[in-house]
């Protein structure tokens, strides 16, 4: 599919005329305008309306950005970079084509409101543009952090709360900015740059800045400081999505669906565990996932579960497939009607809810890979081909397994799976495997 970057001061009509007009902000602000068409062959025309269920002419559409490194960044008057790439990948399956204007974030967030443009990317998953836009899955994942001068008088032992008398700082029109606002934090210090952020902590004039740790890295490391500079306090995961506008989905309701099908097919960046993030789950969290899976009505409910015929490998296959189907939609299939309504699944629940700040799904599997029980919907029933696996088939009662950081687009949540043995007591071997998909936003927190 081809691509090319309209000249800016070519003259242009209709939604491209509303999104030209971001040059025509107050004051001396600048707006770069780069709008980067994907044009469609006749071909791909048929594939929007098929992929959209609405005409072509109504599937074309204009999205806002913003400059934000390393995510997006002009290069040689080109905007390049991981955000662009993908959405190019998912924008090229579903074949529609759209259009990029770069302008301030908040002047963004009111063309999409307003209707002067389709959508907006990246932004943050937020409520408030929840009543006027519809977000896809995440593009990318932003890790929050807060940063203070190392010299600093005080400590991190916990985060600068909104009725602390700490100061604090965040960039101009950032997700971190509109956050802080949003959970009560008064007076907040927006910095027109990351690099002024970053100098104002230096200079003390800010004592803790929120920012995101990729952004924040890369600003430091070109503007010559030190990580010793600084002190560094996780805060939380930020999913960025593209938010497309209602009356755009109202007339293609089938985009959103389509774009992220075609999302969950697109590279990704791997949302790794750094070292003190997987020490802290194996020290804070492990232990009572352990105790959990060795709790006496569990291990018995799971005996209980597995006490009929066992499933043949073909029927697996045949269950996973229809059980997938529905989940993409939703909808139980009846062999997970049943697994939601047995008496283990009831015990999943209680776990989880018990601590629903820090867990978001629990769920247990069998020696053939077959979930036999789960406190929710799970998108696949057949575990057999995924690396936890391995801990359902090791004869191994202390093993376990913390995987990576992936978004469940159903609870709009960054998880990491836990999976640990289930042992029979009166053997010592392992009849099952447990896995609890820890809310990383959550269970990662210095205090959780």
């Amino acid at each position: 599919m081809r691509r090319h970057t309209q000249p800016s001061g070519q003259n242009l009509s209709g939604r491209f005329a509303s999104a030209y007009s971001c040059i025509l902000l107050l004051g001396l602000m600048a707006c770069v305008f780069v709008i980067t068409l994907k044009s469609l062959p006749a071909q791909g025309q048929e594939q929007a309306q098929d992929s959209t269920g609405s005409s072509d002419k109504n599937a074309f559409l204009i999205l806002q950005t913003n400059l934000q490194p390393p995510y997006q960044q002009l290069q040689n008057g080109i905007l390049r970079g991981y955000s662009i790439a993908v959405l190019n990948c998912a924008f090229d399956r579903i074949g529609v084509g759209y259009g990029i204007a770069i302008a301030p974030r908040q002047r963004n967030r009111e063309m999409v409101r307003n209707g002067q443009a389709d959508g907006f990317f990246l932004a943050r998953i937020s409520s408030f543009m929840d009543e006027y836009a519809e977000p896809t899955l995440p593009l990318a994942l932003e890790k929050w952090v807060w940063i203070s001068a190392a010299g600093q008088q005080g400590s991190f032992a916990s985060s600068p709360t909104p009725d602390s008398l700490l100061s604090v700082g965040a960039i101009l029109g950032s997700n971190e900015a509109e956050w802080l606002a949003e959970q009560g934090y008064q007076e907040i210090a927006k910095a027109p740059s990351i690099n002024s952020l970053i100098s104002q902590v230096l200079a003390g004039r800010v004592e803790y800045a929120l920012v995101d740790k990729q952004t924040f890295e890369a600003a430091r490391d070109s503007m010559g400081n030190h990580e010793d500079q600084f002190n560094v306090q996780f805060e939380r995961y930020a999913p960025l999505v593209v938010y497309i506008g209602r009356e755009y989905t109202r007339l293609n309701p089938g985009l959103i669906a389509s774009l992220n099908t075609a999302l969950g097919a697109c590279e990704t960046l791997p949302m790794q565990l750094e070292d003190w993030e997987r020490d802290l789950i194996t020290r804070q969290q492990l232990p009572a996932i352990r105790a959990m899976a060795a709790n006496a009505e569990l291990v018995g409910a799971v005996r209980s579960a597995m006490g009929g015929a066992q499933i043949q490998p073909h029927a697996i296959v045949e269950i996973d497939r229809e059980w997938r189907q529905g989940s993409e939609g939703g909808i139980a299939s009846p062999k997970a009607t049943e697994i939601l309504e047995n008496p283990l699944s009831d015990i999943l629940r209680a776990f989880q809810e018990s601590d629903a700040d820090n867990i978001a799904e629990i769920f247990v599997f069998d020696t053939n890979g077959a979930v036999i029980g789960m406190n929710r919907l799970t998108t696949d029933f057949d575990q057999s081909d995924e690396q936890k696996f391995e801990v359902a088939i090791s004869h191994d009662p202390d093993i376990s397994q913390i995987a990576d950081i992936y978004f469940d687009g159903s609870t709009r949540a960054f998880l990491s799976q836990v999976t640990v043995p289930i042992i029979n007591p009166e053997t010592g071997d392992v009849i099952a495997a447990m896995t609890v998909g820890l809310d990383v936003s959550g269970a990662l927190r210095p205090d959780s």
